[in-house]
């Protein structure tokens, strides 16, 4: 099935006139081409930024918790697709820089995230509490969606085959349960830091009941330096343990690996010939090295 990034454009230009009576609305396009349908919105009162095939409660919840741009509107369209429209932020994509200067601000919005009883809620219950359960189950993941490309690498499938033996014997070793309203996609594309400073986290399609060690080991290999990191799990509210460091390591490698793999119903492509390239990060983390882009 072939998709296509405007595939809603008309019906939901109607939407929106129904709900914003006398607003004559134009649609754009955000450059990005992966993940779900989105398009920024403006008309003579606000802008506003619209995605579709959304959890709407996901939200509304974040909304909730101040961590999300506000929520003006949700619903879905004929088809089901749910929608939510959100005041567009005045802000960026934080720097490495400012994930330093705001370190309590990003350690606290993942602690409020993991902590919500809303979120935990509404997320799909898991059969196990176990952290060992949760690596497999999303170890098993991502090696069903490697096995629908390996073919088109064939100079990298013996390296990643053996990978993912040595995570799955790894991650059979984890002790411990406690899963959390995990993000589960903690990238700096995934935050805005306002023009006043506000820290917002965005994107919700990937949460689920995880390990915290998913989100925080994400967050900290790729953002702070290793002197940083107690200071940031003791805002996050997180003993900082040789358990959680071990389970960190090995779920960010599985991350690594995952989110260089196209995801099925999105936008995503696969590069065969950058392949090799992307893996820079999975083999540093693979062999227990520090981010090899730096700390700025």
């Amino acid at each position: 099935m072939t998709l296509h990034r405007d595939a809603h454009l008309i019906e939901l230009c109607h939407l929106l006139g129904r709900e914003f009576p006398g607003r004559a609305w134009e649609l754009s396009l955000p450059p990005q081409g992966t993940g779900n349908e989105t398009y920024f919105g403006r008309c003579a009162v606000r802008s506003c930024f619209i995605k579709l095939g959304v959890e709407v409660e996901r939200y509304r919840i974040m909304d909730s918790l101040g961590l999300a741009p506000h929520v003006l509107m949700t619903g879905s369209l004929e088809d089901g697709t749910g929608l939510v429209v959100q005041e567009q932020v005045d802000g960026r994509t934080p720097s490495r820089g400012d994930f330093r200067d705001h370190l309590e601000q990003f350690a606290k919005a993942i602690r409020a995230t993991h902590e919500s009883e809303g979120l935990k809620r509404i997320l799909p219950p898991k059969q196990s509490d176990f952290y060992r359960d949760a690596g497999l189950d999303t170890l098993a993941e991502v090696e069903r969606r490697w096995q629908g490309v390996k073919a088109r690498v064939p100079g990298s499938t013996g390296y990643v085959d053996a990978c993912i033996e040595r995570l799955r014997d790894e991650i059979n070793q984890f002790a411990g349960a406690g899963l959390v309203a995990s993000h589960n996609d903690i990238c700096n594309a995934n935050w805005l830091v306002s023009t006043q400073g506000r820290v917002y986290l965005i994107d919700y399609e990937a949460m689920s009941l995880d390990d915290p060690a998913l989100d925080l080991g994400a967050i900290l290999w790729w953002y702070y330096l290793p002197e940083l990191r107690g200071r940031f799990l003791q805002a996050a509210g997180y003993l900082d343990d040789e358990g959680l460091r071990g389970r960190m390591r090995f779920r960010m490698a599985v991350h690594n690996l995952n989110i260089i793999l196209p995801r099925e119903n999105s936008f995503d492509t696969f590069d065969d010939a950058g392949f090799e390239e992307a893996l820079v990060d999975f083999k540093a983390v693979m062999e227990g090295k520090e981010n090899p882009q730096g700390y700025g």
